[in-house]
């Protein structure tokens, strides 16, 4: 193995680590020394790759972020309009069930950075990069059906992001309970009712569901 390969090797052996022992842990209860541990290295070779425990969970989420992002262009591929936004919508259903404690990782992650105003910088960059990649996978499905979004695709992918973290917050407050399908019907309302015109009517397109031609309500 030459050097370039056993260094990601290694990188590969510490943050497989890291997502082990911040997942039973929790972020503030994790260190160091155990995910150093887990990974079978020194604390020292970890610090020397990774600075911090923020720097190695920010490592740890940009390559969650680029996986996820592989995942939905791969999800999309082929797919267009209405189409190609449900079984996005409905991967990020399965995805929430599926991941729990993954998104209360970042949620507790998210709100201890949003008091560090230099970490909170470097999550918000992080997270814009989700949203993007998010919302350069909905403008594709769109121009593949040759029709504009009905709403602008970051909106949209902030949108799905919003409901996401909401569910997961409901979910670890009744671990018992189902996904919350209602939160994602809402969010099919969203995504496929057309936005309303300057003149307070609404273009053409699917009508919003239950409001008898109304202007559909905000999302709260």
């Amino acid at each position: 193995m030459s050097r370039v390969e056993q260094n990601e090797r290694n990188r590969a052996l510490v943050l497989a680590a890291a997502r082990r022992v911040f997942l039973a842990r929790g972020y503030h209860a994790a260190t160091l020394d155990e995910i150093a541990d887990e990974a079978g290295f020194s604390r020292g070779v970890v610090q020397s790759r990774f600075g911090n425990k923020a720097d190695l969970f920010l490592a740890l989420l940009a390559e969650r972020i680029d996986e996820r992002a592989g995942q939905n262009a791969r999800l999309a591929e082929g797919r267009s309009g209405a189409e190609g936004t449900r079984v996005l919508r409905e991967h990020a259903a399965r995805r929430n069930r599926a991941e729990l404690d993954w998104g209360l990782l970042l949620i507790e992650f998210r709100v201890h950075a949003a008091r560090d105003a230099d970490l909170g910088r470097r999550y918000a960059a992080l997270h814009a990069r989700t949203r993007q990649a998010l919302a350069g996978v909905i403008a594709d499905v769109y121009r593949r059906a040759g029709q504009p979004p009905p709403h602008p695709p970051e909106e949209m992918a902030q949108m799905i992001l919003a409901i996401e973290a909401g569910i997961r917050l409901e979910q670890a407050a009744e671990p018992g309970s189902p996904g919350s399908p209602a939160a994602f019907e809402r969010l099919r309302d969203f995504v496929e009712s057309p936005a309303a015109t300057g003149d307070g009517t609404r273009g053409a397109g699917r009508p919003p569901s239950g409001d008898g031609g109304q202007e559909a309500r905000k999302p709260i």
